[in-house]
């Protein structure tokens, strides 16, 4: 069984159509594995495809993964979600006697996940979504890099650990020659 690291770092960018890309892979000790991910907004369709490729490539480690993407030449949209923002605020007005707490503030409204959507100018679903499948396959050979680092560092490792292990075996020798020789 080979020796892998469970620390490491890689970084793949990548250009599809319009759109530009790059992740940032770090991974720490950790006894399972924990993917935690940075997503831009509206970028949520390649977390699934992102954490079972992990789980393929990697056992164990926390693994930072951001992502940022930018589309080239195109003004983006803010827009509220009306539906996600009406469903907040009903949330917030039935703790509102329930629970004892400062009134919310409209950043933090604004900043919960949904109710803000930032979207492209004319993008189209086609271009999207050829974008995507170009952002979870450069995940894919950003993970893999990442997971030949920690291989090179882990067989370094070994090296050291069968070097000292040799070491301690010289001493353990010297001191049994040493304890059997007449005195």
């Amino acid at each position: 069984m080979a020796l892998a690291s469970m620390t490491g770092f890689a970084r793949g960018h990548g250009v599809c159509g319009a759109y530009s890309w790059a992740w940032e892979l770090k991974s720490v000790n950790a006894k399972g594995l924990d993917l935690r991910l940075r997503l831009p907004a509206g970028w949520d369709a390649v977390e699934g495809p992102a954490r079972n490729s992990a789980a393929q490539v990697l056992a164990r480690g926390t693994v930072y993964g951001t992502l940022t993407v930018e589309r080239v030449g195109v003004a983006p949209i803010v827009r509220v979600n009306e539906p996600v923002l009406a469903a907040v605020l009903a949330t917030i007005k039935g703790l509102a006697g329930r629970v004892d707490a400062a009134a919310p503030r409209l950043d933090g409204i604004l900043s919960l996940k949904g109710v803000i959507e930032i979207l492209d100018e004319d993008e189209r679903e086609e271009d999207r979504r050829a974008a995507e499948a170009a952002v979870i396959a450069g995940f894919q050979t950003t993970l893999a890099a990442l997971a030949a680092m920690r291989a090179h560092e882990g067989e370094a490792l070994g090296q050291i650990l069968k070097q000292r292990i040799g070491e301690v075996a010289a001493l353990a020798l010297r001191a049994d020659t040493r304890a059997r020789a007449p005195a």
